[in-house]
């Protein structure tokens, strides 16, 4: 009678696991789906976000960002992106993307800046790496992007 019991919770389990075994999908402590971008020869392992609460979020009032990591706005429109510091607690470098290229930079933001940060031109995607990350690793404008 007890294995009986327990498949229904065992088959529930193995469906919601299922897509992310499928996909090899890993997930951030936050829920946020993983994915490997590649910013001109540098790796990073970005959590990636889109939905309106997760964009309007970021990274704001989390402790710390590891070297290394990131997170990828995936943007609903291609349009000037405008980013605030809200709830941050470390500095970030900011970089703007479209059509798999780095457009623009912001580098090393306080957390403590008080004003709006805007893309220098329309673009749909927007990566956030810890501050000093671009400089310590090369990244420049006019860098290919892909994951």
């Amino acid at each position: 009678m007890r294995p009986r019991r327990l498949f229904a919770p065992l088959c529930i389990i193995c469906l919601c696991l299922w897509p992310g075994l499928l996909y090899g999908e890993e997930f951030s402590e936050y829920g946020n789906p993983f994915v490997w971008v590649t910013v001109g020869k540098t790796g990073v392992k970005a959590e990636v976000v889109r939905t309106p609460g997760k964009l309007y979020l970021g990274l704001g009032h989390r402790k710390e960002l590891p070297e290394g990591r990131g997170m990828l706005f995936l943007m609903p429109k291609m349009e000037v992106q405008n980013f605030c510091m809200r709830g941050m607690q470390f500095p970030i470098d900011i970089i703007w993307i479209t059509a798999g290229k780095i457009v623009g930079m912001e580098k090393n933001v306080s957390p403590q800046f008080p004003g709006t940060l805007c893309s220098p031109q329309p673009v749909n995607f927007v990566l956030e790496v810890p501050g000093g990350f671009a400089d310590r690793q090369g990244i420049k404008v006019g860098d290919a992007v892909s994951w």
